[in-house]
């Protein structure tokens, strides 16, 4: 008779199921949603974190531009006192009378005509000024004072006369006095930096201020004897 035995059924025996790549996926998936749940805060707080806003780049040149512009236009005042002769309508050897006369000349520039440019390399901010012109001449009627070689030129029209002589002799003198407008030229040089000098300090310190000047004609800055003043300084 044989003996019952303690072996069970091979159909019969549990299988074992492998857990450990079930543990390993779930950690994964876990640390995935750990790092996307810390990049979604990260994000929100970059987001929500107020931020200072950029400071406005200033254009030094508009800036300059815009302060020098509005400026008046910058002008010299000279006094000039002249001897003109004023010969015989008839006989142009021979001079009827000469005149002693005082006049105002009036030279500068346009300062709307300033114009400025930046170098960063070289830390300079170049003005670069218009030409200095002879802007008006007028000459003062009650300094006139006559000295007659022709006493019959002594008549009612004479001052009218002697008036469009002084205008013409003070223009002409303008044309080849090249020292009043180099005067101009400095004093307008100096308005510039006056207004220009104290933005850059305050805009870019590190920069420096340079003036150029256009080469002037006298001939060519010579305004007609209608030209008018449009400020004076």
């Amino acid at each position: 008779m044989e003996q019952p035995t303690d072996q069970m059924d091979p159909m019969e025996q549990p299988v074992d199921q492998p857990e450990a790549p079930v543990k390993k996926n779930l950690n994964r998936n876990l640390l995935l949603f750990t790092v996307a749940a810390v990049a979604v805060c990260i994000t929100v707080l970059f987001l929500a974190w107020p931020r200072k806003a950029p400071e406005p780049q200033i254009d030094i040149t508009i800036t300059l531009s815009k302060i020098v512009n509005t400026s008046d236009l910058a002008t010299s005042v000279f006094q000039y006192q002249g001897i003109v002769e004023v010969p015989n309508p008839k006989n142009p050897k021979k001079i009827d009378y000469y005149i002693c006369y005082g006049a105002s000349v009036y030279a500068g520039i346009d300062f709307s005509q300033v114009k400025f440019r930046e170098n960063k390399e070289a830390k300079t901010i170049t003005a670069t000024l218009p030409e200095v012109q002879v802007l008006d001449t007028v000459v003062d009627p009650s300094s006139m004072d006559f000295m007659f070689q022709n006493k019959k030129a002594d008549s009612i029209s004479v001052t009218d006369v002697a008036l469009t002589a002084c205008k013409t002799d003070i223009q002409q003198e303008c044309t080849t006095d090249n020292a009043i407008l180099d005067v101009a030229r400095m004093n307008a040089e100096n308005a510039v930096r006056a207004l220009a000098e104290p933005v850059i300090q305050n805009i870019a310190p590190d920069y420096t201020l340079v003036i150029e000047n256009p080469t002037n004609d006298p001939a060519e800055s010579m305004v007609s004897e209608e030209g008018s003043v449009k400020d004076e300084a």
